[in-house]
Protein backbone atom coordinates (compact mmCIF):
# COMPACT_ATOMS: atom_id res chain seq x y z
CA UNK A 1 0.00 0.00 0.00
CA UNK A 2 1.23 3.15 -1.09
CA UNK A 3 2.22 5.79 2.38
CA UNK A 4 -0.09 9.34 1.03
CA UNK A 5 2.17 12.44 1.15
CA UNK A 6 1.91 14.15 4.06
CA UNK A 7 1.60 18.01 3.83
CA UNK A 8 2.65 20.40 6.37
CA UNK A 9 -0.70 20.27 8.23
CA UNK A 10 -0.36 17.17 8.31
CA UNK A 11 2.69 16.54 9.51
CA UNK A 12 2.19 18.98 12.32
CA UNK A 13 -1.06 16.89 13.32
CA UNK A 14 0.61 13.32 13.12
CA UNK A 15 3.95 15.30 15.73
CA UNK A 16 1.47 16.83 17.53
CA UNK A 17 -1.17 13.15 18.17
CA UNK A 18 2.27 11.46 18.57
CA UNK A 19 3.50 13.57 21.31
CA UNK A 20 0.32 13.93 23.21
CA UNK A 21 0.30 10.08 23.26
CA UNK A 22 3.69 9.23 24.53
CA UNK A 23 3.73 12.15 27.04
CA UNK A 24 0.33 11.33 28.56
CA UNK A 25 1.84 8.02 28.53
CA UNK A 26 4.50 8.81 30.47
CA UNK A 27 2.92 11.27 32.85
CA UNK A 28 -0.20 8.37 33.62
CA UNK A 29 2.73 5.91 34.23
CA UNK A 30 5.01 7.98 36.04
CA UNK A 31 2.58 8.72 38.93
CA UNK A 32 1.72 5.00 39.50
CA UNK A 33 5.86 4.36 38.90
CA UNK A 34 7.20 2.72 42.36
CA UNK A 35 10.63 1.96 43.60
CA UNK A 36 11.49 -1.95 45.22
CA UNK A 37 11.50 -0.37 48.79
CA UNK A 38 8.13 0.99 48.13
CA UNK A 39 7.07 -2.72 47.09
CA UNK A 40 8.23 -4.54 49.80
CA UNK A 41 6.53 -1.88 52.17
CA UNK A 42 3.45 -2.73 50.80
CA UNK A 43 4.14 -6.25 50.88
CA UNK A 44 5.07 -5.90 54.44
CA UNK A 45 1.48 -3.89 55.43
CA UNK A 46 -0.41 -6.60 54.23
CA UNK A 47 1.59 -9.46 54.57
CA UNK A 48 -1.45 -11.30 56.64
CA UNK A 49 -3.74 -10.89 53.18
CA UNK A 50 -1.35 -12.29 50.89
CA UNK A 51 -0.21 -15.28 52.90
CA UNK A 52 -3.77 -16.11 53.42
CA UNK A 53 -3.87 -15.99 49.46
CA UNK A 54 -1.05 -17.95 48.79
CA UNK A 55 -2.10 -20.92 51.68
CA UNK A 56 -5.42 -20.88 49.82
CA UNK A 57 -3.80 -21.65 46.85
CA UNK A 58 -1.62 -24.39 48.82
CA UNK A 59 -4.28 -26.13 50.66
CA UNK A 60 -6.56 -26.62 47.36
CA UNK A 61 -5.96 -29.71 44.91
CA UNK A 62 -4.70 -28.05 42.27
CA UNK A 63 -6.91 -27.44 38.99
CA UNK A 64 -4.93 -26.35 36.35
CA UNK A 65 -7.84 -25.09 34.63
CA UNK A 66 -8.97 -22.78 37.30
CA UNK A 67 -5.60 -21.49 38.02
CA UNK A 68 -5.42 -20.34 34.35
CA UNK A 69 -8.68 -18.97 34.65
CA UNK A 70 -7.56 -17.23 37.74
CA UNK A 71 -4.50 -16.32 36.62
CA UNK A 72 -5.76 -14.51 33.90
CA UNK A 73 -8.46 -12.78 35.78
CA UNK A 74 -6.02 -11.24 38.34
CA UNK A 75 -3.18 -10.74 35.48
CA UNK A 76 -0.83 -12.67 37.49
CA UNK A 77 1.36 -15.74 36.89
CA UNK A 78 1.02 -18.94 39.25
CA UNK A 79 3.22 -21.63 39.96
CA UNK A 80 2.72 -24.56 42.38
CA UNK A 81 5.15 -26.83 43.22
CA UNK A 82 3.79 -30.31 45.60
CA UNK A 83 6.69 -32.24 45.98
CA UNK A 84 8.20 -33.10 42.38
CA UNK A 85 5.19 -31.95 41.00
CA UNK A 86 4.80 -28.75 38.89
CA UNK A 87 2.24 -26.58 37.71
CA UNK A 88 2.77 -23.49 36.35
CA UNK A 89 0.20 -20.51 34.41
CA UNK A 90 2.99 -19.34 31.98
CA UNK A 91 6.50 -20.84 30.46
CA UNK A 92 9.58 -20.11 31.03
CA UNK A 93 8.55 -19.50 35.36
CA UNK A 94 11.86 -20.18 37.18
CA UNK A 95 12.25 -23.02 39.34
CA UNK A 96 11.97 -23.44 42.96
CA UNK A 97 15.84 -23.12 43.67
CA UNK A 98 15.72 -19.94 41.92
CA UNK A 99 13.41 -18.51 43.63
CA UNK A 100 14.94 -19.33 46.79
CA UNK A 101 18.42 -18.30 45.82
CA UNK A 102 17.02 -14.90 45.63
CA UNK A 103 14.66 -14.77 48.12
CA UNK A 104 13.92 -12.28 50.74
CA UNK A 105 12.26 -12.91 53.55
CA UNK A 106 8.98 -10.46 54.64
CA UNK A 107 7.49 -12.00 57.35
CA UNK A 108 6.11 -15.36 56.55
CA UNK A 109 6.34 -14.59 52.95
CA UNK A 110 9.64 -14.59 49.93
CA UNK A 111 9.87 -11.53 47.57
CA UNK A 112 12.89 -12.24 44.86
CA UNK A 113 13.73 -10.45 41.69
CA UNK A 114 14.75 -12.48 39.27
CA UNK A 115 15.89 -10.98 35.92
CA UNK A 116 13.31 -7.77 35.42
CA UNK A 117 10.32 -9.27 37.11
CA UNK A 118 9.67 -9.75 41.08
CA UNK A 119 8.14 -13.08 42.28
CA UNK A 120 5.70 -13.41 45.85
CA UNK A 121 6.16 -16.68 47.23
CA UNK A 122 6.26 -19.18 49.73
CA UNK A 123 6.97 -23.00 51.51
CA UNK A 124 3.91 -24.18 53.32
CA UNK A 125 4.11 -27.63 54.01
CA UNK A 126 5.34 -29.70 50.59
CA UNK A 127 4.55 -27.41 48.31
CA UNK A 128 6.20 -24.25 47.08
CA UNK A 129 3.38 -21.36 45.71
CA UNK A 130 4.99 -18.43 43.74
CA UNK A 131 3.07 -15.65 41.81
CA UNK A 132 4.39 -12.82 40.06
CA UNK A 133 1.93 -9.92 38.18
CA UNK A 134 1.96 -8.96 35.08
CA UNK A 135 0.89 -5.24 36.31
CA UNK A 136 3.35 -4.78 39.35
CA UNK A 137 6.10 -5.55 37.04
CA UNK A 138 5.48 -2.92 34.95
CA UNK A 139 5.28 -0.29 37.33
CA UNK A 140 8.34 -1.65 40.22
CA UNK A 141 11.46 -0.27 39.24
CA UNK A 142 15.03 -0.03 41.06
CA UNK A 143 15.24 3.34 43.10
CA UNK A 144 17.41 5.00 40.72
CA UNK A 145 14.76 3.76 37.68
CA UNK A 146 12.09 5.13 39.14
CA UNK A 147 11.72 8.43 37.01
CA UNK A 148 12.33 6.91 33.67
CA UNK A 149 8.67 7.73 32.67
CA UNK A 150 9.16 11.73 33.31
CA UNK A 151 12.70 11.61 31.64
CA UNK A 152 11.40 9.36 28.79
CA UNK A 153 8.56 12.72 28.72
CA UNK A 154 11.18 15.23 28.43
CA UNK A 155 13.68 13.08 25.76
CA UNK A 156 9.84 12.80 23.94
CA UNK A 157 9.20 16.87 24.28
CA UNK A 158 12.94 17.40 23.19
CA UNK A 159 12.86 15.41 20.35
CA UNK A 160 9.52 16.97 19.15
CA UNK A 161 10.87 20.76 19.66
CA UNK A 162 13.84 19.85 16.99
CA UNK A 163 10.99 18.31 14.31
CA UNK A 164 8.92 21.26 14.85
CA UNK A 165 11.62 23.14 14.24
CA UNK A 166 13.13 21.43 11.07
CA UNK A 167 9.65 21.92 10.00
CA UNK A 168 9.32 25.36 10.41
CA UNK A 169 12.66 26.36 9.55
CA UNK A 170 11.33 26.90 5.76
CA UNK A 171 9.07 30.10 7.29
CA UNK A 172 12.86 31.24 9.02
CA UNK A 173 14.47 31.09 5.47
CA UNK A 174 11.62 32.90 4.15
CA UNK A 175 11.76 35.45 6.79
CA UNK A 176 15.37 35.83 6.68
CA UNK A 177 15.66 35.94 2.44
CA UNK A 178 12.33 38.76 2.62
CA UNK A 179 14.96 40.52 5.01
CA UNK A 180 17.67 40.24 2.93
CA UNK A 181 16.02 41.27 -0.26
CA UNK A 182 14.25 44.45 1.27
CA UNK A 183 18.20 45.29 2.44
CA UNK A 184 18.99 44.98 -0.78
CA UNK A 185 20.51 41.71 -1.10
CA UNK A 186 19.46 40.95 -4.22
CA UNK A 187 22.04 37.96 -4.93
CA UNK A 188 20.43 36.01 -2.16
CA UNK A 189 19.01 32.56 -2.96
CA UNK A 190 17.07 29.83 -0.67
CA UNK A 191 18.96 26.80 -1.87
CA UNK A 192 17.09 23.77 0.54
CA UNK A 193 13.51 23.90 -0.66
CA UNK A 194 10.47 21.71 1.85
CA UNK A 195 8.55 19.36 0.96
CA UNK A 196 5.74 20.66 1.67
CA UNK A 197 3.56 22.96 0.66
CA UNK A 198 6.12 25.96 1.87
CA UNK A 199 8.21 25.19 -1.01
CA UNK A 200 5.71 27.46 -3.13
CA UNK A 201 6.88 29.73 -0.87
CA UNK A 202 10.18 29.52 -1.10
CA UNK A 203 10.60 29.21 -4.81
CA UNK A 204 8.35 32.28 -4.81
CA UNK A 205 10.82 34.50 -3.19
CA UNK A 206 13.33 33.31 -5.44
CA UNK A 207 11.64 34.13 -8.40
CA UNK A 208 10.58 37.57 -6.86
CA UNK A 209 14.29 37.90 -6.44
CA UNK A 210 15.40 37.16 -9.54
CA UNK A 211 12.50 39.38 -11.47
CA UNK A 212 13.93 42.31 -9.28
CA UNK A 213 17.55 41.97 -9.80
CA UNK A 214 16.74 41.96 -13.20
CA UNK A 215 14.80 45.21 -13.19
CA UNK A 216 17.48 46.47 -11.15
CA UNK A 217 20.13 45.65 -13.65
CA UNK A 218 18.00 46.82 -16.70
CA UNK A 219 17.43 50.17 -14.76
CA UNK A 220 21.11 50.74 -14.02
CA UNK A 221 21.91 49.52 -17.62
CA UNK A 222 19.35 52.22 -19.39
CA UNK A 223 20.72 54.93 -16.42
CA UNK A 224 24.30 54.13 -17.19
CA UNK A 225 23.43 54.24 -21.04
CA UNK A 226 21.57 57.73 -20.46
CA UNK A 227 24.30 59.66 -18.79
CA UNK A 228 26.83 58.52 -21.42
CA UNK A 229 24.53 60.18 -23.96
CA UNK A 230 24.22 63.01 -22.21
CA UNK A 231 27.99 63.82 -21.66
CA UNK A 232 28.64 63.99 -25.29
CA UNK A 233 26.35 66.37 -26.18
CA UNK A 234 27.67 68.43 -23.13
CA UNK A 235 30.82 68.24 -24.23
CA UNK A 236 30.16 69.96 -27.47
CA UNK A 237 28.20 72.12 -25.76
CA UNK A 238 31.10 73.47 -23.70
CA UNK A 239 33.63 73.36 -26.29
CA UNK A 240 31.10 75.33 -28.54
CA UNK A 241 31.04 78.07 -25.26
CA UNK A 242 34.76 78.36 -24.67
CA UNK A 243 34.80 79.54 -28.89
CA UNK A 244 32.47 82.45 -27.88
CA UNK A 245 33.47 85.61 -25.88
CA UNK A 246 33.05 85.81 -22.36
CA UNK A 247 30.23 87.35 -20.69
CA UNK A 248 27.51 86.89 -18.55
CA UNK A 249 25.28 84.47 -20.24
CA UNK A 250 28.30 82.13 -21.47
CA UNK A 251 29.46 81.91 -18.18
CA UNK A 252 26.09 81.12 -16.30
CA UNK A 253 25.61 78.72 -19.18
CA UNK A 254 29.22 77.05 -18.45
CA UNK A 255 28.28 76.49 -14.77
CA UNK A 256 25.11 75.03 -16.23
CA UNK A 257 26.85 72.52 -18.18
CA UNK A 258 29.09 71.98 -15.53
CA UNK A 259 26.53 70.87 -12.67
CA UNK A 260 25.22 68.75 -15.26
CA UNK A 261 28.33 66.95 -15.96
CA UNK A 262 28.68 66.67 -12.19
CA UNK A 263 25.03 65.19 -11.78
CA UNK A 264 25.93 62.53 -14.35
CA UNK A 265 29.41 61.94 -12.86
CA UNK A 266 27.69 60.69 -9.45
CA UNK A 267 24.35 59.19 -11.02
CA UNK A 268 27.72 57.44 -12.87
CA UNK A 269 29.17 56.67 -9.07
CA UNK A 270 26.03 55.61 -7.81
CA UNK A 271 25.94 52.48 -10.02
CA UNK A 272 29.48 51.98 -10.27
CA UNK A 273 29.49 51.61 -6.13
CA UNK A 274 26.42 49.23 -7.08
CA UNK A 275 28.95 46.63 -7.78
CA UNK A 276 30.80 46.74 -4.24
CA UNK A 277 34.49 46.56 -3.48
CA UNK A 278 35.51 45.26 -7.32
CA UNK A 279 35.38 49.14 -8.48
CA UNK A 280 37.65 50.02 -5.17
CA UNK A 281 41.34 51.25 -6.19
CA UNK A 282 42.98 49.89 -3.23
CA UNK A 283 46.24 51.14 -2.51
CA UNK A 284 48.50 51.72 0.82
CA UNK A 285 48.66 55.66 2.05
CA UNK A 286 49.35 57.53 5.57
CA UNK A 287 46.52 58.34 7.26
CA UNK A 288 48.00 61.73 8.42
CA UNK A 289 48.76 62.72 4.90
CA UNK A 290 45.31 62.20 4.03
CA UNK A 291 44.02 63.84 6.30
CA UNK A 292 46.25 66.98 5.70
CA UNK A 293 45.71 66.90 1.63
CA UNK A 294 41.85 66.69 2.61
CA UNK A 295 42.19 69.73 4.61
CA UNK A 296 44.67 71.51 2.18
CA UNK A 297 43.36 70.75 -1.11
CA UNK A 298 40.02 72.30 -0.09
CA UNK A 299 40.89 75.22 1.65
CA UNK A 300 39.39 73.53 5.52
CA UNK A 301 42.47 74.17 7.03
CA UNK A 302 41.12 77.64 9.02
CA UNK A 303 37.52 75.87 9.76
CA UNK A 304 38.43 72.49 10.74
CA UNK A 305 40.34 71.79 14.09
CA UNK A 306 41.81 68.01 14.93
CA UNK A 307 40.82 67.46 18.08
CA UNK A 308 42.50 63.72 18.59
CA UNK A 309 46.18 62.71 17.80
CA UNK A 310 46.73 61.10 14.39
CA UNK A 311 47.27 57.78 14.53
CA UNK A 312 50.61 56.95 13.00
CA UNK A 313 49.39 54.45 10.46
CA UNK A 314 49.13 53.27 6.94
CA UNK A 315 45.66 52.31 5.91
CA UNK A 316 44.28 50.18 2.52
CA UNK A 317 41.49 51.83 0.88
CA UNK A 318 40.27 53.75 -2.20
CA UNK A 319 42.44 57.12 -1.80
CA UNK A 320 40.26 59.18 -4.04
CA UNK A 321 36.95 57.68 -2.65
CA UNK A 322 38.03 58.18 0.77
CA UNK A 323 38.98 61.70 0.33
CA UNK A 324 35.54 62.35 -1.54
CA UNK A 325 33.61 61.45 1.73
CA UNK A 326 35.74 63.47 4.00
CA UNK A 327 35.40 66.66 1.59
CA UNK A 328 31.69 66.23 1.95
CA UNK A 329 31.34 65.80 5.09
CA UNK A 330 33.27 68.45 6.35
CA UNK A 331 31.98 70.48 3.52
CA UNK A 332 28.55 70.01 5.10
CA UNK A 333 29.25 70.72 8.50
CA UNK A 334 31.19 74.11 7.93
CA UNK A 335 28.21 75.23 5.72
CA UNK A 336 25.15 73.84 7.77
CA UNK A 337 27.27 74.53 11.28
CA UNK A 338 27.96 77.37 13.80
CA UNK A 339 30.11 79.64 12.10
CA UNK A 340 31.59 81.05 15.11
CA UNK A 341 32.50 77.14 15.12
CA UNK A 342 35.07 75.55 14.13
CA UNK A 343 34.34 72.02 12.77
CA UNK A 344 35.65 69.01 14.62
CA UNK A 345 37.66 66.50 12.99
CA UNK A 346 38.48 63.28 15.50
CA UNK A 347 40.14 59.86 14.40
CA UNK A 348 39.89 57.13 16.61
CA UNK A 349 41.53 53.47 16.65
CA UNK A 350 39.76 50.93 18.60
CA UNK A 351 40.53 46.81 18.07
CA UNK A 352 37.37 47.01 15.59
CA UNK A 353 37.28 49.56 13.88
CA UNK A 354 39.32 52.91 12.28
CA UNK A 355 36.49 56.22 13.09
CA UNK A 356 37.01 59.19 11.51
CA UNK A 357 34.19 61.71 12.89
CA UNK A 358 33.37 65.25 11.61
CA UNK A 359 31.22 67.45 14.33
CA UNK A 360 29.15 70.52 14.24
CA UNK A 361 27.55 73.10 16.19
CA UNK A 362 24.79 73.79 14.19
CA UNK A 363 21.45 72.60 15.05
CA UNK A 364 21.05 68.96 14.27
CA UNK A 365 19.12 67.23 12.46
CA UNK A 366 15.03 66.79 13.30
CA UNK A 367 14.63 63.36 14.79
CA UNK A 368 12.77 61.55 11.90
CA UNK A 369 14.71 63.09 8.94
CA UNK A 370 18.05 61.00 10.00
CA UNK A 371 17.15 58.04 8.46
CA UNK A 372 16.14 59.97 5.12
CA UNK A 373 19.76 61.27 5.08
CA UNK A 374 21.80 58.91 3.15
CA UNK A 375 18.50 58.01 0.63
CA UNK A 376 19.28 59.38 -3.08
CA UNK A 377 17.91 62.81 -4.24
CA UNK A 378 17.02 63.26 -0.14
CA UNK A 379 16.86 67.41 -0.58
CA UNK A 380 18.52 69.07 2.31
CA UNK A 381 16.17 72.62 1.86
CA UNK A 382 13.25 70.36 3.35
CA UNK A 383 15.31 70.99 6.69
CA UNK A 384 14.01 74.03 8.09
CA UNK A 385 17.31 75.86 8.76
CA UNK A 386 19.19 74.15 6.17
CA UNK A 387 19.74 75.31 2.33
CA UNK A 388 21.26 73.05 -0.22
CA UNK A 389 22.20 73.66 -3.87
CA UNK A 390 22.85 70.07 -4.36
CA UNK A 391 20.33 67.07 -5.90
CA UNK A 392 20.87 65.04 -2.63
CA UNK A 393 23.70 62.56 -4.11
CA UNK A 394 26.72 63.11 -1.88
CA UNK A 395 25.57 61.71 1.09
CA UNK A 396 24.31 58.78 -0.75
CA UNK A 397 27.22 58.28 -2.62
CA UNK A 398 29.18 58.72 0.92
CA UNK A 399 27.47 55.67 2.31
CA UNK A 400 28.15 53.58 -0.53
CA UNK A 401 31.51 54.71 -0.59
CA UNK A 402 31.69 53.33 2.72
CA UNK A 403 29.73 50.04 2.44
CA UNK A 404 32.32 49.31 -0.56
CA UNK A 405 34.78 49.54 2.02
CA UNK A 406 33.02 47.29 4.52
CA UNK A 407 32.55 50.22 6.84
CA UNK A 408 29.66 52.41 7.71
CA UNK A 409 28.77 55.54 7.65
CA UNK A 410 26.50 57.16 10.46
CA UNK A 411 24.61 60.47 11.86
CA UNK A 412 23.53 61.58 15.39
CA UNK A 413 22.39 64.67 17.17
CA UNK A 414 24.29 65.68 19.66
CA UNK A 415 23.05 67.36 22.87
CA UNK A 416 22.57 70.38 23.59
CA UNK A 417 23.21 71.12 19.58
CA UNK A 418 25.29 69.57 16.30
CA UNK A 419 25.37 66.63 14.73
CA UNK A 420 27.99 64.14 14.34
CA UNK A 421 29.02 62.04 11.11
CA UNK A 422 31.45 58.92 11.69
CA UNK A 423 33.07 56.77 8.88
CA UNK A 424 34.07 53.58 10.33
CA UNK A 425 36.31 51.21 8.33
CA UNK A 426 37.70 47.75 9.63
CA UNK A 427 40.61 47.59 11.37
CA UNK A 428 41.39 45.25 8.60
CA UNK A 429 41.85 48.40 6.92
CA UNK A 430 44.84 49.22 8.62
CA UNK A 431 48.02 47.86 7.39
Amino acid sequence: MKIPHLGLFGRLLLLFSITTVIVSACIALGYFVISEAEAKRFISERQTQLFQMVKDIADKPVDIEKLNQDAKNNRVSIMVKRGEQLYATTKNFPNSAVLLAAAEPIGPLLFSKVGSKYYLHASIADSHIAVTSNIANLIVYPQWLILWPWILAMLVLIASYYVLKTLLDPINQAIDSARRISSGDLGYRITQHPKTELARLTHSLNKMAEDLQKLFAAKNDMLMAISHELRTPLGRMKVSLALLDNNDISTDLNNDINYMNNLIGQLLEGERLEQGARVLNITNCYLPMLIEDVLSENGFSEQVVITTDLPEIAVKLDTGRIKFVLRNLLQNAIEHGNTSEKVQLAVTLTEQALILSVTDQGQGIPQHRLHSLFTPFFNAADIQHRNSKGVGLALYLCKRIAQAHDGQLSVVNLSPQGCQFSLALPILSVV
